[in-house]
């Protein structure tokens, strides 16, 4: 019997009645019941999660489940190493498992450079794994052009490709083998959706485009050895950060003459700088903005030099720009990092609210500015036609560029630096477009005597005392992260209810 000193409330009283007319032997079973019963309701609870979990994502539409499968390159710049946006890997990592689902799988990825890059998520009922290739193709080698870093960024990255659709092949083989051997479960219809996108930094933004060239036939003629077509790639985002789109002439922080640039780029006796400032003999940069079997100077090229520049980089469903305003980067001008000149006609329309068309990024107080060039579709010109411009100038480059459609985002991060080294500057009278020319001449206004946006923006990981020395800047590549991970979902789901 129970202790009638003990002060019990009724419902412990009824309870304790309840138990006195139990009898004896049942009483005995009780202590047992009460233990047992518990872990019953665990384990059971235990079997419920791990089916949801082995399940990875909600039931699907009648329409059937799209696996996405987004391949995603970062390419580092000058003098960089593929550590230089590591931090901006781990932002991608962390924005996809937080931003498409809570419930998220982590899977180690084939041919990754660490255990953390892929990472496997739902959204929509749909399976979205992310997987990112920190490249290292021009470590260390980064001096000799242009041209040969684009060549070997290209190599590295189709191999890369075709390491990762091989392990999507299997795994696809192997969820059908498991699907038909199924008896148990409600077979559903699930098709694979692959995609690529890069980001490149400075000089790593000539680099992707160049090996866009290169890889153009992946996109468009991914056919197996047995010459069988398999899924197309698709092209989602191409994205930079404080890429020198227009080279380094006439864009230098202290503008120098032209007659000085070419004794400037010989002092470094490098490739890449030749391409930059675009002396001896170096037009590739300009180039890159023309139609093919043209050069700068209006010649024929040869079928081997013949390249197709613009019309890869038109492919991509977004081309997002990123560059240091107010004279805050030492090394990459506004001008050419969001490609600007006070002679082009290009119009930006002012971005302040998300559309169906264009996401922004999040305005973390270092946002200056957003703004869009609307898209103009043009074909692939194999032979050049009476449109095609026969030399490249700063101007035509930008147009040229600015057709494509780009989402450009200007940072000022001078509230990062220290308040006595800036400079107060007139604000940028909201409109609802602006011409390249205002825009140029805005955001070079002298900000700061302490340009070194640079690194800092990109939060440039090279090394740990790097890392340590940016971790200020790494608020922007938050939001950056955020935003292409939620345009690589949002775009690539759209573009298949499209196809449907």
């Amino acid at each position: 019997m129970l202790p009638t000193s003990w002060h019990l409330s009724p419902f412990m009283t009824f309870l304790s009645k309840m138990i006195r007319r139990l009898s004896e032997p049942l009483r005995r079973f009780l202590p047992i019941v009460i233990i047992v019963l518990p872990l019953l309701v665990t384990v059971t609870g235990e079997t419920e999660t791990s089916i949801t979990t082995d399940q990875q994502c909600p039931a699907p539409s009648s329409s059937g489940r799209v696996s996405y499968h987004h391949l995603v390159v970062l390419v580092h710049g000058y003098l960089g190493s593929d550590r230089e946006q590591e931090y901006l890997g781990e932002a991608l990592m962390k924005e996809s498992k937080k931003l498409i689902d809570v419930d998220s799988l982590n899977d180690n990825s084939n041919g990754n450079n660490n255990d953390n890059n892929t990472d496997v998520s739902c959204h929509r009922g749909h399976r979205h794994q992310l997987a990112i290739l920190n490249s290292k193709a021009n470590v260390k080698v980064s001096t000799d052009g242009v041209a040969q870093g684009g060549k070997r960024l290209a190599e590295e990255i189709s191999e890369w490709i075709a390491q990762q659709t091989a392990t999507i092949e299997r795994s696809d083989s192997e969820d059908d083998s498991k699907s038909s051997s199924s008896s148990t479960l409600e077979s559903t219809s699930t098709s694979t959706i692959v995609t690529f996108s890069m980001i490149g930094n400075s000089l790593g933004g000539l680099y992707g485009r160049y090996a866009l060239a290169e890889l153009d036939n992946i996109f468009h003629n991914n056919n197996d050895d047995n010459g069988n077509n398999k899924n197309p790639i698709l092209p989602l985002v191409f994205c930079t950060t404080s890429s020198p789109h227009l080279g380094a002439s006439q864009e230098t922080f202290s503008k120098l003459p032209r007659w000085v640039e070419p004794y400037v780029a010989t002092v470094f006796q490098q490739q890449t700088m030749d391409d930059l400032f675009g002396v001896n003999d170096s037009t590739v940069v300009m180039d890159m903005c023309l139609h093919p079997t043209e050069t700068n100077n209006g010649e024929k090229k040869d079928n081997d030099e013949n390249h197709e520049y613009l019309y890869p980089l038109q492919q991509f469903q977004k081309r997002i720009a990123v560059a240091n305003a107010y004279k805050t980067d030492f090394l990459v001008s506004v001008s050419s990092g969001a490609f600007l000149s006070l002679d082009s006609n290009s119009i930006h329309h002012h971005q302040d609210l998300v559309t169906s068309s264009t996401r922004l990024m999040k305005d973390m107080g270092y946002v200056a500015l957003q703004v869009v060039t609307k898209r103009e579709t043009t074909e692939r010109t194999d032979d050049g036609d009476e449109n095609s411009s026969t030399s490249s100038t700063p101007r035509s480059c930008v147009d040229s560029l600015a057709k494509l459609g780009w989402h450009k985002i200007f940072i000022d991060s001078r509230d990062i630096l220290p308040g006595f080294m800036n400079f107060l500057i007139p604000e940028l009278i909201p409109q609802a477009t602006y011409t390249s020319k205002v825009l140029k001449e805005h955001f070079e206004t002298h900000g700061t005597l302490l340009p070194i946006a640079h690194p800092l923006n990109m939060a440039n990981s090279r090394t740990d005392f790097y890392r340590k020395m940016t971790k200020s800047g790494q608020a922007i590549i938050d939001a950056l992260a955020e935003l292409l991970v939620l345009d690589m979902v949002e775009l690539s789901e759209r573009q298949e209810q499209e196809r449907l």
